[in-house]
């Protein structure tokens, strides 16, 4: 790890500092004496988390390379619940969409591993800048940016140990995870880790990390902002601490329940309900509304153009490069990377959305005449009908509907937490918590209330006998809410979830078709980078099982 402490300050000075209201982004000062300014730092980080090249292999062409975005895209590639439609030549998420290179010797490690710990690196500067000892003698400004950076650090070290920790596998040939590292997650740095601590920083106990830095994390950000007031949905607010605790503790909540101990588990899913309804009132955000959610020129991609989103990342004009930005990737309806491999949504998973359900309208039916699509583009008749493929999707909107300006319409904002994903957390917490019914109340509410054209015809009642076949409805509607924004791979790791890609009708091109049946897949378990093991030799001992190839494809 000593290799990230190297670069750490260079990240710093090469990030683009965002100022005011965190949206308008210019460079920073070049950094002088190894030392960065708290303000510099803190504002830093949020650009940092969607800089292209952060992770040094955009050089090298690697389209991967754009960070937190970059992150988000390969997760849910992970999934199969996205389909790539096009050319997978064109495909630089390849490698999470087909189990392939992904040990401990291939480049795509150094995306989540080498920028989780940069940005780590950088809310410690912070930290340690600050005298915590005595609050009450901190100043107004230097409590808010404190408070932004024990929320960062509790956000990078929570997605950490989601993407590394090794749950156990069943069924996969010759994938078996040591039970020496069952419940380890990954090393802890902190503003007093040395250089030669970090060269022999063992993964720590996952209960450790939560016990000890997520959780404490949490509390002291929800302290520090308690009266502070978010000027803009690109800042850290009161209640992404709260969104962010309802995360965390549903996360617990399984845990506790998979090690068999019930009152912790109930515990730990209450305190996820009461943290989700507390995201939902302190942000005073609402559900995307249907026209909101089907906008051809702001359609996920404009923080300021719904009042659903709790926090977002910013990307500025001039901080677009055409292939290294989410939008390249992921809109169909652009113009100027026609190269882009194109991706929709698994047909099964399309076959699932009630045709009364707008998010219906976020893929191409085989059927074009089945719904009036809007489009910001001035061919969009023609285009959709014969260029974009079934089940495209049409979600993820250019920015300004600029579909033929990369740097205009790559500059889209990124959402990373909206209020609807705290009504899912509030229902399945309440459920998973003993109260079934109630459960199954809240997500008819949320359903009826917010997505379906017609209120009232949603009912999961039928559907939902006891707590398994609630989860999975549960899940089969959040995976449709959240198509492609990072958030599903963590839930189906969490919950040992199967996937399907391949079967009778599939759309997933052939090298694509992964099924895992009995439970979560082996890829979920990230491999810890070579780098780090080199520089680290603790860890070579405990990294995880390459999962590369183990896994079947269907040829039926």
């Amino acid at each position: 790890m000593n290799n990230i402490f190297k670069t750490t300050v260079a990240a710093m000075s090469a990030c683009l500092l965002l100022s005011g209201c965190i949206k308008e982004a210019t460079p920073t000062d070049v950094v002088t004496d190894n030392y960065v300014s708290l303000e510099t730092t803190i504002r830093g980080i949020p650009a940092a988390l969607v800089q292209a090249g952060s992770a040094g292999y955009a050089t090298q062409g690697a389209g991967w390379d754009f960070a937190l975005p970059a992150i988000h895209l390969a997760t849910d590639s992970m999934t199969g619940d996205i389909i790539v439609t096009g050319n997978t030549g064109y495909d630089w998420f390849t490698q999470w969409g087909t189990n392939t290179s992904l040990g401990s010797d291939y480049a795509v490690g150094v995306l989540t591993w080498d920028n989780y710990y940069t940005w780590i690196m950088m809310a410690n500067s912070v930290i340690s800048q600050i005298d915590a000892s005595d609050l009450s003698a901190v100043d107004t400004d230097e409590r808010t940016y404190l408070g932004f950076a024990y929320a960062y650090r509790a956000m990078f070290y929570f997605d950490l140990v989601r993407l590394y920790e090794a749950k156990p596998v069943k069924g996969i040939d010759k994938y078996e995870v040591p039970e020496s590292i069952l419940g380890l997650g990954v090393p802890v740095v902190l503003p007093s880790t040395t250089e030669a601590q970090a060269k022999n920083n063992p993964r720590a106990k996952v209960d450790d990390i939560y016990n000890d830095v997520i959780f404490p994390d949490l509390d002291m950000a929800e302290q520090l902002l308690e009266s502070y007031s978010a000027p803009d949905k690109y800042t850290i607010s009161l209640a992404f601490v709260y969104g962010m605790k309802a995360r965390a503790w549903l996360e617990r909540g399984t845990a506790y329940a998979d090690a068999g101990s019930d009152s912790e588990s109930k515990e730990a899913y209450t305190k996820a309900a009461e943290y989700a309804r507390k995201a939902i009132t302190t942000s005073g955000r609402t559900p995307l509304t249907q026209e909101q959610w089907e906008d051809p020129d702001n359609g996920f991609n404009n923080a300021n153009s719904n009042n659903a989103w709790i926090w977002g990342l910013a990307l500025p004009t001039e901080s677009v490069a055409n292939l290294f930005c989410f939008t390249a990737h992921m809109s169909c309806e652009n113009a100027w990377a026609e190269y882009h491999a194109g991706r929709g949504i698994n047909r099964n998973l399309y076959n699932s959305i009630s045709t009364k359900d707008f998010r219906r309208h976020s893929w191409l039916d085989p059927d074009r005449s089945s719904y009036d699509y809007k489009s910001c583009r001035d061919d969009a008749q023609e285009y959709f009908s014969e260029t974009l493929a079934d089940y495209a999707n049409i979600k993820f909107r250019p920015a300004q509907g600029a579909y033929e300006s990369y740097a205009t319409g790559g500059a889209a904002d990124h959402c990373c937490m909206r209020v609807e994903e705290m009504y899912f957390i509030e229902a399945e917490a309440t459920a998973q918590a003993g109260n079934l019914s109630e459960g199954i109340r809240l997500l008819n509410e949320f359903m009826n209330s917010y997505r379906m054209i017609d209120s009232g015809i949603y009912d999961c009642t039928a559907r939902s006998g006891n707590l398994d076949s609630f989860i999975n409805e549960l899940m089969l509607q959040k995976r449709i809410e959240f198509w492609g924004e990072g958030i599903i791979m963590f839930d189906m790791k969490r919950l040992d979830m199967p996937t399907r890609r391949g079967y009778v009708g599939t759309n997933a091109p052939a090298s694509y078709r992964l099924n895992v049946e009995e439970g979560r897949a082996p890829y979920w378990n990230i491999v810890i980078t070579r780098g780090e093991t080199q520089n680290n030799p603790v860890i070579a001992t405990q990294n995880n099982p390459d999962p590369s190839g183990l896994v079947e494809l269907w040829k039926g």
